[in-house]
């Protein structure tokens, strides 16, 4: 038989691994959603220890003309301002209290409970988190197969992955064994800097939690520092997920080696 035979597919992510995804697309599902709504009540940010109406923000939705029957709406990030009306935006009348929303509110919306659902779809992303730190700990999955080596950190093979990926060419053969060294860095950071953000900034909004541990609160530099950086970590989070779809749909999850390119067939990544 010649040696550059195909052995068939050959699957990169083992059991665990895909369990993690599927927990943690659940999980952040569920907090985006019930997050949204939450972030309805004040859709803007702010940074240090307050925030209310006259203080600077560093990200807003606001109104002009709500008494008329089309206001229009200004996004600010930062000294930027964009008019999105028409894009995003809605006004919400209880009462005698005005408030602009990021979209339409859901029907029967309630804040409390939205809350307890944003909570318990965090305990479900930490829970996650932990288990899957410890099985790429003692599996040894961290060391070999997602910590880059010093060679891959090079200028030459960094700019090298950036060109390939830009092309949206995938790898093949023994190269598709593992990881490239861009995936590596991103996953790693998603994995142990991003996801814990949004779970600490998250706690750090909770003041059953922080009545414990209060120095989370020097740790995000303020509740509104903390409630900015949840949002920040969250949007990346999308960001991530996003490409990594785009990548799927562009490169599948399995790769036809060929007999010589790895020795066993099994767990490839």
């Amino acid at each position: 038989m010649s040696s550059d035979t195909n052995i068939g597919p050959l699957y990169r992510h083992p059991l665990p691994v895909r369990l993690w995804h599927w927990v943690t697309v659940l999980g952040v599902g569920a907090s985006l959603l019930t997050g949204l709504l939450i972030f309805n009540v004040h859709p803007n940010l702010y940074w240090g220890d307050d925030g209310h109406a006259g203080m600077p923000t560093i990200f807003s939705l606001s109104a002009s003309g709500i008494d008329s029957k089309a206001p229009r709406y200004d996004l600010q990030i930062g000294a930027h301002h964009w008019d999105v009306t028409g894009k995003i935006g809605a006004i919400d009348i209880e009462g005698s209290d005005v408030y602009v929303l990021i979209g339409a509110p859901w029907k029967d919306f309630q804040f409390g409970a939205t809350r307890t659902w944003h909570f318990l779809s965090a305990w479900i992303l930490t829970g996650a988190l932990v288990w899957y730190a410890l099985y790429l700990v003692l599996s040894g999955r961290l060391l070999h197969r997602l910590c880059p080596s010093a060679g891959e950190l090079s200028w030459r093979n960094l700019t090298r992955e950036i060109w390939l990926h830009l092309r949206l060419q995938g790898p093949v053969g023994a190269a598709a064994e593992g990881y490239n060294v861009l995936q590596k860095l991103s996953y790693l950071l998603v994995i142990f800097l991003l996801i814990p953000t949004l779970i600490l900034s998250g706690l750090t909004m909770s003041n059953t939690v922080t009545a414990v541990f209060p120095d989370l609160f020097s740790l995000f530099g303020g509740r509104q520092s903390a409630r900015s950086m949840h949002f920040i970590a969250a949007m990346l989070m999308v960001l991530f997920i996003v490409v990594h779809l785009v990548q799927v749909l562009v490169v599948t999850g399995w790769t036809v080696a060929k007999r010589g390119d790895v020795a066993t067939r099994g767990d490839i990544a």
